[in-house]
């Protein structure tokens, strides 16, 4: 019986001291800094074609350090650059017709000009004549008058109404001539509108052709695929003779020299997660020590939470995502690497 009672209270000693060792453990962790677990993130692009096309050559191999416009992959280009050819033909005929008919301009707006230059002439002409008639007729009348008297011989008035007679005449002919040099100018001045708008359609045609080039030029680029920023290459999804199509990853690329991590906070530590606030990071593989980063952003919303939040048990079962930066310029914390994640100055006071 008496052994019974000690053991009894050896277990009871023993029970005493394990419970007292849990609730310091219990008391030790809500006395402990903010913080929790989670995994580095890097930022992730993929490399993607643009083409329908075949892979002709890849320049990386995962795990491979590459920089931002290196060129990683090559595309069959056949078809692209027949495409680039015969646009560049198609410019080369815009441009000469553009040429040609600039020239046509030219001809026809000198031609317009000089049929203008004729009709100003020809009414210089038939004024100059009009006011020679006038003298001659009022020097006819004065030799009519003076020939009624005696004054003059009849060969004098009749040489002034000959000269009369001619002036009409010739007026007669000018005036003729002015109508034909109008209707000249009139269809010079046609020609030449209607070869400005022939100008214009060919230059159109000419800066399709130059669009029709630079969309050609485009994907003849596109057949060379480049890193889109620095980083090193994760994962290498096809190899040279695979097909690919538009949209279609051929490598992924992560930058590991803008890392983050996501970790979470109870309901009763968010309101210590404050943009800009620093943390330290620590990593089983680096035991010792010590990387730092500074929040970024902190979840609006918490996540499982439980549909009836009402008692305060619910209430700190509420758990929110706070994301980090994580200063890594020597790129030695990995991506998908476990760490340890510390809220600075919220280390309990001892």
């Amino acid at each position: 019986m008496r052994r019974v009672i000690v053991f009894l209270l050896l277990l009871s000693v023993g029970l005493g001291a394990l419970l007292a060792w849990q609730l310091s453990r219990q008391r030790a962790a809500g006395r402990g800094p903010a913080g929790g677990s989670g995994t580095i993130e890097g930022v992730e692009v993929r490399v993607t074609s643009r083409l329908a096309s075949r892979i002709t050559a890849i320049h990386a191999r995962e795990g491979d350090r590459v920089e931002a416009g290196q060129v990683l992959v090559e595309l069959d280009c056949a078809e692209p650059e027949s495409l680039l050819q015969q646009a560049r033909a198609q410019l080369q005929a815009a441009e000469t017709a553009v040429e040609a008919a600039r020239v046509n301009a030219e001809a026809a707006s000198l031609n317009a000009r000089a049929a203008r230059q004729a009709i100003q002439a020809t009414g210089a002409r038939l004024e100059a004549l009009e006011v020679g008639r006038g003298t001659a007729r009022k020097e006819a009348a004065r030799l009519g008058t003076l020939q009624a008297a005696g004054a003059v011989s009849v060969s004098n008035l009749d040489r002034v109404q000959d000269q009369v007679l001619g002036l009409e005449h010739e007026i007669a002919g000018v005036r003729a001539n002015q109508e034909a040099v109008r209707a000249q100018a009139l269809a010079a001045e046609m020609s030449s509108r209607a070869v400005r708008t022939q100008v214009q359609a060919v230059e159109s045609n000419a800066e399709q052709a130059r669009a029709g080039v630079r969309r050609a030029e485009v994907l003849v680029a596109e057949c060379r695929l480049v890193a889109p920023r620095g980083g090193r290459v994760q994962h290498r999804h096809l190899e040279v003779g695979e097909a690919v199509l538009p949209g279609t990853a051929v490598l992924t690329i992560v930058d590991l020299s803008q890392t983050q991590v996501t970790f979470f906070l109870p309901n009763e530590q968010v309101g210590l997660a404050v943009p800009g606030r620093t943390v330290s990071l620590t990593a089983d593989a680096y035991p010792g020590e010590v990387f730092h980063g500074e929040i970024q952003r902190v979840s609006a919303e918490a996540e499982f939470t439980p549909r009836n939040v009402q008692t305060r048990e619910d209430r700190e079962r509420l758990v929110y995502a706070v994301e980090a930066r994580v200063d890594n310029p020597q790129e030695r914390l990995r991506a998908g690497m476990p760490v340890e994640v510390r809220i600075d100055g919220t280390e309990p006071e001892r």
